[in-house]
């Protein structure tokens, strides 16, 4: 037998556990056939086809778990009309869904559904959420509504559109497949399930669309096995906001739940002292939450600065006026203010090589 000449005792009671979203939930708004317009939870294939038939609602929502979704909320808005739609889609805010999708309508020069309705939901909702939406079939950059493209001006980043020339309900589809992927991971060349198309666009009308950041399917013919995928992954956001893609989007929509999640804790609001002991407890808390992100690979690496924290942490008679200001400003107020930084690495888009032959 051998002996131990150090003994350590390991103690677990320090951890805890990171609340993490479920990704895997849709909703679809659209018309079911029923005269119900109270959202409905669907779980499977066969439910989906016994509640809302084959109609437009049901075939959405058959697309999203075709593609991956774990459940879909389902409200019937009727015989779509841009107040039945918007009304059908306040009645979801409050609900905790990631992905949000319309089956069977789309934008005209008329009906606002996805510029106003779809974008102005995602926007209110009480989670942080995409909307996916489709342009008609064989709509191009020439002929979509201008109010589809005015999005990537006005910095719509939680919209993310896809040109098809399909029957499919392409954009339900889509919501089930990023729906299943962590929030860091990429729809860019995963394959769709359930979507046919009658056309492909021409190389000139893919470079337009992904101009105005706007997803084509594609069949690449380096990819084996037939079936569609996603050409890009854009958002509607501008260039200049640094969020252009959707991993982008749900990578920050992620962090922000988990530390809404994590700080939301009678551990934390109503106990924390503002005092040195006390923000080095939220200092530990951010770091424990953010770690694990890390860990998992969503993000780089993080840097977290209390400013009223630096400020206790020095002799009282060594603190500047301003110094001693934010200290008695936070105490009397019972609130303080910090910065996260986050390093995140998007994924490989493009790769170009240079190919050297040599006799």
């Amino acid at each position: 037998m051998g002996v131990e000449f150090v003994n350590i005792n390991v103690s677990t009671t320090g951890l805890y556990t990171t609340s993490t979203r479920d990704y895997g939930t849709v909703a679809v708004v659209g018309n079911g056939g029923t005269s119900n317009t109270t959202p409905v939870k669907i779980g499977s294939y066969s439910e989906a086809t016994a509640t809302f038939s084959t109609t437009a609602l049901g075939n959405g929502v058959r697309a999203a778990l075709l593609n991956g979704a774990s459940k879909v909320w389902a409200v019937d808005c009727g015989t779509p009309t841009l107040q039945g739609v918007t009304s059908a889609l306040e009645s979801l805010e409050g609900y905790d869904i990631q992905v949000v999708a319309l089956a069977g309508i789309v934008e005209t020069a008329d009906d606002a559904y996805i510029s106003d309705a779809l974008c102005d939901h995602v926007y209110a909702a009480a989670t942080e959420r995409v909307g996916v939406f489709q342009l008609g079939a064989e709509e191009d950059i020439t002929t979509v509504p201008t109010a589809i493209t005015g999005m990537l001006t006005a910095n719509k980043s939680r919209m993310f559109g896809i040109a098809h020339n399909s029957t499919s309900e392409v954009a339900c589809a889509v919501a089930g497949l990023i729906s299943k992927l962590k929030p860091w991971e990429s729809p860019l060349l995963k394959g769709i399930t359930g979507v046919v198309q009658t056309i492909g666009f021409t190389n000139a009308q893919i470079a337009a669309l992904e101009t105005a950041q706007i997803n084509v399917l594609v069949d690449p013919i380096y990819i084996t096995g037939e079936g569609y995928v996603l050409g890009s992954d854009f958002v509607m956001g501008s260039p200049t906001s640094g969020v252009s893609f959707i991993d982008t989007r749900r990578v920050i929509d992620d962090i922000a739940y988990k530390l809404k999640a994590g700080l939301t804790d009678p551990n934390i609001i109503g106990e924390v002292r503002i005092n040195k002991t006390g923000l080095a407890t939220l200092i530990n808390r951010l770091s424990g939450i953010l770690q694990t992100c890390v860990n998992v690979g969503e993000i780089e690496d993080y840097n977290i600065t209390l400013p009223v924290l630096n400020a206790l942490s020095k002799d009282e008679s060594s603190r500047s006026t301003a110094e001693a200001l934010l200290i008695t400003t936070a105490r009397t107020s019972r609130a303080i203010s910090g910065t996260v930084q986050i390093s995140y690495a998007g994924v490989l888009h493009t790769i170009n090589l240079d190919v050297n032959i040599v006799a």
